[in-house]
């Protein structure tokens, strides 16, 4: 009984889709878009996030902004600031959900060193998220394919997996999930942390689920732990997001 209960009550959570956005600033996961949307009613939610990532080398300021519509499509843009400027921007559009099955195509068009090289790449996928469990708990998992129009990679085909569980749910009362994703896409064609160009990057992070500060405005924090095994791009990422939906 408890524990269809702690089921219930996280999947409840899961269903509540405010402020939970990655790096680039789209819905998902730590650097992992995933196949669903952020909540919104007849009118657009609002978003706005920034990171701030840094290694013992540098420091990345990673300010973005979220728009979503009708709990279908979202668009958002993106900012990576540190020794080069880099700008995100992304669209995603979930044609089907069945269930607690989603299913999404999405694209991120880059432009990196602005106003310096100016260089272009775009990033097409196809995403599909769903309920699963980890050891006897609820979860969240994302398949993603993609491929890369870029050039100066070992493979333009890209590919991840990832997954949301609680994090110690009975000392956090399901407001605390764990964040795991992999493969060898991350989240952008240039980032200022991660080494893209090798294909293979492992990130965990926690997620303190959003919560409603005041009327319609929810806040999120989240700690990211970047490719973990990969000493060039390893990083350490703070994350706050507020949104916004109007009722």
């Amino acid at each position: 009984m408890k524990r269809m209960l702690l089921i219930t009550l996280f999947c409840l959570c899961l269903g509540t889709l405010w402020a939970q956005t990655n790096l680039n600033g789209s819905t998902g996961y730590l650097v992992v878009s995933s196949a669903e949307i952020t909540k919104s009613t007849n009118s657009p939610a609002v978003t706005t996030a920034y990171s701030a990532t840094f290694s013992t080398e540098k420091v990345a300021h990673i300010p973005s902004v979220l728009l979503s519509f009708k709990d279908t499509f979202e668009t958002s843009l993106a900012v990576d600031i540190a020794q080069d400027t880099d700008l995100l921007l992304n669209a995603k559009w979930r044609f089907a959900q069945k269930g607690t099955t989603s299913f999404a195509v999405g694209l991120l068009g880059q432009i990196s060193s602005v106003s310096d090289q100016n260089q272009a790449a775009l990033q097409l996928y196809a995403a599909s998220t769903f309920d699963s469990s980890i050891m006897d708990r609820p979860s969240k998992t994302t398949l993603l394919l993609g491929y890369s129009v870029q050039k100066d990679l070992n493979s333009n085909i890209n590919f991840a997996l990832a997954f949301q569980t609680p994090f110690f749910a009975e000392t956090f009362h399901d407001k605390v999930v764990f964040l795991l994703d992999f493969g060898n896409v991350s989240y952008s064609a240039t980032p200022s942390f991660s080494d893209a160009n090798d294909r293979g990057l492992v990130n965990v992070g926690l997620r303190l689920l959003p919560f409603e500060l005041v009327n319609s405005v929810h806040l999120g924090l989240e700690l990211r732990a970047l490719d973990l095994f990969d000493h060039k791009g390893r990083a350490l990422s703070l994350g706050v997001a507020i949104s916004f939906q109007p009722n």
